[in-house]
């Protein structure tokens, strides 16, 4: 989609939006590494090392789900309950691991590539030539502020498990399963040691990864959000600009948009900029448009094309992850669960620690959920604002020539986007309160069936 509007030198700021998340995919063995255009030699080395990275990771991460899941067959019936259920916690981290390594590189990755490759390729830099303006500088930095922190707490969460051993200095292993020899021998100890810190480092960067690009997404399709309102609010104020108004008729449109520039939070993550009006003047172009509804048409249809390039993106995020966000809610209600019943009962030697990483994991957990179901109502929030975006221009001005063109995008924008988990819940802040409470419910269920034990 290419915009007129946006002066080539604002195209070349372009830029690619995915570049801390794609690394950290990559980290996961979920997005293969590359090296643009190569010699076809580098290309096919580069192709195997990627195949062996992705082994690799299916390797560490499988083997230790497998030994965890054997832990339980072995341990079932002997009585402890603590060690059992954080037993289960690491097998379901696992399995997710390795499903979201499957589901992003193998299963669905085609899609990815379309969502990336579209939203670098096609997002606007800025909001159309008006009175004021917005840029996306606004969303990327949230957009990096955001996934930055959260990947980093992802990391901090996971690999603090590692400094356990090392603390206590038992030659104890971070995560305690079963083995089929013995692990405390030389060599042997530093190699199980290297391939459980490996796997701790993969379920980092792999839970960070699947809901880190959600969050992404979601501010990124904000910012464009952001850009449309703008030039929704300044519509009259392009098509003013591009049948060639002189400074008398600005200045009159201009004073009667005025009031709605008192109304606060108008833009979600873009900070609103004013242009003087001499320079408004100058950005004029010679152009065969003397018509209004003409220059309106022209003006409105950029606007409605960003508007269906926008819910073209969501449906292929919707599309991409709705069938997975439906497991989530589970396995986080489940996760939830079982890590606050483990920080409870913990009464080991090792305890204060032991809770600590499980406090850890705990808040990773609702900070995950929060993501997931916070950044999904931001999006829904915003498709709500085309509508009052577009009623904040001085319409009244030209009701007569543009009141048909004002319902049909008006009954338009009322249609607003929802992300949801499998098509069956919306994610919004009331499924985040709820899968809370559910996971707390179950809490109260698992002590009594401790306490009755």
């Amino acid at each position: 989609m290419k915009c007129s509007d946006i002066p080539t030198e604002e195209e070349s700021q372009r830029r690619d939006l995915f570049v801390f998340i794609l690394s950290t995919m990559r980290v996961a063995g979920m997005y293969p590494f590359r090296m643009g255009n190569r010699s076809s030699c580098l290309n096919f080395v580069l192709i195997v090392l990627n195949w062996i990275y992705e082994i690799f990771n299916y390797f560490v991460c499988s083997h230790i789900a497998v030994l965890f899941i054997y832990t339980i067959y072995i341990y079932y019936g002997q009585g402890d309950l603590e060690f059992l259920v954080n037993c289960l916690i690491q097998t379901v981290i696992y399995l997710w691991t390795i499903t979201m390594k499957l589901y992003f590189r193998r299963f669905r990755h085609k899609l990815l590539n379309e969502i990336i490759s579209s939203v670098n390729e096609k997002h606007q830099i800025r909001s159309a030539h008006g009175f004021t303006y917005v840029t996306v500088t606004g969303a990327l930095r949230q957009s990096n502020l955001w996934i930055k922190s959260y990947v980093y707490c992802c990391y901090v969460g996971t690999v603090f498990w590692l400094m356990l051993p090392i603390v206590y200095r038992d030659r104890s292993l971070p995560l305690a399963c079963w083995y089929p020899f013995n692990y405390s021998q030389p060599i042997v100890y530093e190699l199980v040691f290297f391939l459980q810190a490996v796997g701790q480092i993969q379920v980092a960067a792999a839970f960070a990864s699947s809901s880190g690009f959600h969050m992404v997404l979601g501010i990124v399709i904000s910012g464009q959000y952001d850009l449309l309102s703008c030039s929704l609010k300044n519509i009259l104020a392009t098509s003013y600009l591009k049948m060639g108004a002189n400074k008398a008729e600005l200045s009159k449109l201009r004073k009667a948009q005025s009031v709605a520039d008192v109304e606060l939070n108008q833009f979600c993550y873009s900070h609103e900029i004013t242009t003087p009006l001499e320079k408004l003047m100058q950005q004029q172009k010679p152009n065969k448009i003397t018509s209004f509804p003409t220059a309106f048409n022209h003006s409105l249809k950029r606007c409605v094309e960003q508007h269906h390039y926008i819910i073209s993106i969501l449906q292929k995020m919707e599309s991409f992850y709705n069938p997975i966000w439906l497991f989530k809610i589970a396995e986080v209600t489940f996760l939830m669960c079982l890590v606050a019943f483990v920080s409870i009962k913990s009464t080991t030697v090792n305890s204060l620690m032991r809770m600590v990483s499980l406090g850890q994991y705990l808040l990773l957990v609702l900070y995950e959920l929060f993501i997931i179901c916070y950044f999904a109502d931001v999006v829904y929030q915003n498709s709500q604002r085309c509508g009052d975006a577009l009623l904040r221009s001085p319409w009244q001005l030209h009701l007569r020539q543009l009141r048909s063109d004002y319902i049909i995008f008006l009954i338009n924008s009322r249609r607003t986007f929802r992300l949801t988990a499998g098509k069956i819940y919306n994610l919004n802040v009331d499924r985040l309160r709820s899968t809370i409470t559910t996971a707390f419910s179950f809490l109260t269920l698992l002590q009594k069936m401790d306490a009755r034990g």
